[in-house]
């Protein structure tokens, strides 16, 4: 089933807390949802949803067996009803999966212009290539001069400049469009590997995990649940799998020696100057407190790190889009003008 896109989401958890919010049963409150969607595409995982909080009174075994909520909030959910703060979990998500959106809105902006243009310019330099310059080859004979010489040397230049602009501009066509593709077959995981060798993405993942992690053990410990059932939960809510085996190091270290400082600062998972911090609230008795901490402070640079990927990336497809074009208009001009020096 295609999954829900993340206006949808956050549209769903806001009702949802609102529900639990005015204290309405959630129940009733998935019935009246249900009812709402029932005659769009995802009227029958509604019905799923519906059933399961019906039967179990689990919202998280509804939104699991509809199959097309994120893996993220789908665990997010368990955690709030494993911890007793299902409402303001659902309120966190739903500002969470707004934000995405948005971001997601600005990325397609940001692409969406130099895609057209590549797709044009491919356009134009294959006619260039295929049909302009055969006929300054077909002007050159005409004029008797034959292809010998400085001519038919910027002539042969141009031609090989316009084929090699031409193979660039397919390849980087193809490039995206196969991001794309593999984009929206939800095979981010392959993606996320691929982009780890790139300083700033591998960055963004690591603040990603680290918020990711404060926030559940927050949750969890201000629910009054033990720090290891949060442990427990938080590998598979990770981003990518480096990250997620950092989380695991951190459960074991945590099962051996029972110091969750340390376990945290071995396992690498935050900053040096924050696991000092953590350090300092979990031997104050603040572990819940600096863990909120935490949670906000990843989240922000987040945030602040995904704006700065999102507004390069439009400058760089223009910068590539340009020496493109310039390499187009050097194979058309250079053998205009040897045409216009012949004929003078």
């Amino acid at each position: 089933m295609k999954s829900l896109p993340a206006v949808e989401v956050s549209l769903f958890c806001q009702q949802a807390a609102m529900i639990l919010k005015a204290g309405i049963p959630l129940y009733d409150g998935m019935e009246v949802l249900y009812e709402s969607y029932k005659d769009t595409a995802y009227g029958g995982a509604f019905q799923k949803i519906y059933e399961g909080v019906r039967d179990g009174g689990s919202l998280y075994e509804g939104v699991k067996a509809a199959g097309f909520f994120p893996k993220y909030m789908v665990h997010m959910v368990h955690v709030g009803e494993t911890a007793g703060e299902l409402d303001r979990v659902l309120e966190s998500l739903g500002d969470y999966y707004d934000r995405e959106s948005r971001m997601q809105a600005a990325i397609r902006s940001a692409v969406a212009y130099p895609m057209v243009l590549v797709i044009l310019m491919t356009a134009v330099i294959a006619v260039l290539v295929l049909k302009v310059l055969p006929i300054f080859t077909e002007v050159f004979l005409s004029l008797g001069t034959g292809l010998a010489g400085t001519e038919g040397a910027v002539l042969s230049g141009s031609a090989a400049l316009g084929r090699i602009v031409l193979i660039a501009a397919a390849v980087l066509l193809l490039l995206m469009l196969a991001v794309f593709l593999i984009w929206c077959a939800g095979k981010r995981q392959m993606l996320l590997g691929v982009g780890q060798g790139l300083p700033a993405v591998r960055r963004l993942l690591n603040q990603q995990t680290a918020q990711r992690f404060a926030e559940v053990i927050a949750m969890v410990l201000n629910s009054g649940y033990p720090l290891e059932h949060a442990l427990e939960l938080i590998p598979d809510m990770l981003p990518d799998k480096r990250n997620m085996k950092k989380a695991q190091k951190c459960r074991e270290l945590m099962e051996q020696n029972g110091d969750f400082a340390a376990a945290v600062e071995q396992a690498g998972i935050f900053e040096p100057l924050h696991q000092k911090m953590i350090r300092v609230g979990v031997e104050a008795g603040q572990t819940d407190r600096v863990m909120e901490r935490m949670a906000g402070i990843y989240g922000m640079e987040v945030d602040e790190g995904i704006h700065r990927m999102v507004s390069w990336i439009e400058p760089a497809l223009v910068s590539v889009l340009t020496l493109i074009i310039g390499g187009i208009l050097l194979s058309v001009m250079l053998p205009l003008v040897s045409i216009m020096l012949s004929i003078g």
